[in-house]
């Protein structure tokens, strides 16, 4: 069966997310999470190729040298619904002078960002049998990233 080129990419500049997950975007509604990203686009794509989740990468009709700057992007697959998909760019391939490969992981946190239930958590702490000055200095195997 003919699936019709329905796809939309976006390839995105200056989204400040990056591969190791220790920061992320929080939204209050997909609506504003999609108007974000859409806001940083650089080149937008349409009637593209079905695109494969596991994949993880594309070829599109632009040159390697007009995207090297993008970090992110995302993509919708219209045929199948109106879901956006969100990944990081690994890397950008020169094909020839008019075709480029992106090549892409999914960024799951904010693909699924909406899909999930985000539960309270209870940290218990325990005071020390022994308080004396100096006793105590460890640190804690907790990271809090930056301040």
């Amino acid at each position: 069966m003919y699936i019709a080129p329905n796809s939309t990419i976006r390839l995105l500049s200056g989204v400040p997310i990056d591969k190791n997950q220790s920061d992320t975007l929080w939204f209050a509604s997909g609506g504003d999470q999609a108007s974000y990203f859409a806001s940083k686009a650089k080149r937008s794509f349409n009637l593209q190729t079905y695109q494969r989740l596991q994949r993880g990468y594309c070829r599109l009709e632009v040159s390697a040298d007009q995207i090297y700057d993008c970090n992110y992007m995302m993509f919708q697959n219209t045929s199948y619904g109106n879901k956006w998909f969100y990944a990081f760019i690994n890397n950008v391939e020169y094909i020839n002078d008019d075709t480029a490969e992106v090549r892409f992981t999914i960024d799951p946190i904010q693909t699924w960002f909406f899909d999930y239930t985000l539960n309270q958590v209870f940290v218990e702490r325990i005071t020390p049998s022994a308080d004396s000055i100096g006793d105590n200095i460890l640190p804690e195997p907790l990271t809090m990233g930056e301040y």
